[in-house]
């Protein structure tokens, strides 16, 4: 059976957007997409078996007002916050101002790598880390958490890197993980959750490693959390 015969046997896929399905040399640009549901893939990319679908040959300028993103896509879809944008008529005031544009941040030259900081038994007052390693298998990647896909960095300065890109952001968490794109092989791509925004669904809000459906997978991948969070959202070891 291939895999988009799946879910022929259940009333709908959770796919309500653009959908590349085994598809090779394709160029994605300037498209604005509105999931139906939350838990909807707006934009994704399958392949038969399994196997690893074919890296896109061009693309940009694609914006998700509402629904998920693939990784694979990720590179090149940015998250909208204007629903008029898909098409989503949307009562206001006063007109919504464009998000402005990021510069890119290089990839850092090599420093002394900084890790996490572990605690040991003292009788001195404990110290509390900035953030808390949770061991999260290989589904690293809180994909049901509101995310901003950040820089990728060289090993030996990737938790430094993006703790500093973490402490001077939006964010309450990040993670780590091996970076897919060719042109960055051997990199780690740092993603960073958003402190604004709240997990959707709510199952995704407390212990959200215990539910498959809350993570993604991932290759070498780490994650780190605040105390606060950690303690808001439950969150626990895989």
């Amino acid at each position: 059976m291939e895999d988009w015969m799946v879910n022929l046997s259940k009333s709908r896929q959770s796919y309500s957007g653009i959908v590349l399905n085994s598809a090779e040399e394709v160029k994605l640009w300037s498209n604005n997409v509105s999931a139906r549901y939350e838990t909807d893939y707006a934009f994704n990319t399958v392949e038969d078996g399994g196997a690893t679908p074919p890296p896109l040959s061009a693309g940009g300028n694609n914006r998700v007002c509402k629904g998920i993103v693939s990784p694979e896509l990720a590179s090149v879809v940015s998250e909208e916050t204007d629903a008029s944008v898909c098409g989503i008529v949307v009562s206001s005031s006063s007109p919504t101002a464009s998000p402005t544009p990021q510069p890119t941040k290089q990839p850092a030259t090599l420093e002394p790598t900084k890790q996490p900081v572990t605690l040991e038994p003292t009788d001195a007052p404990t110290v509390t880390p900035k953030y808390i390693e949770i061991s999260c298998g290989n589904k690293c990647h809180l994909i049901q958490w509101p995310y901003k896909m950040g820089s990728s960095y060289v090993p030996s300065v990737a938790y430094e890197e993006c703790e500093f890109d973490c402490d001077n952001g939006d964010c309450k968490a990040f993670s780590l993980q091996d970076d897919t794109r060719s042109n960055f092989s051997g990199y780690k791509r740092c993603f960073l959750y958003k402190a604004s925004k709240e997990p959707s669904p709510e199952i995704c809000a407390t212990d959200p490693f215990s539910h498959p459906f809350c993570s993604y997978a991932t290759s070498g991948g780490s994650f780190f959390v605040t105390p606060a969070a950690k303690e808001q959202y439950n969150v626990q070891n895989m």
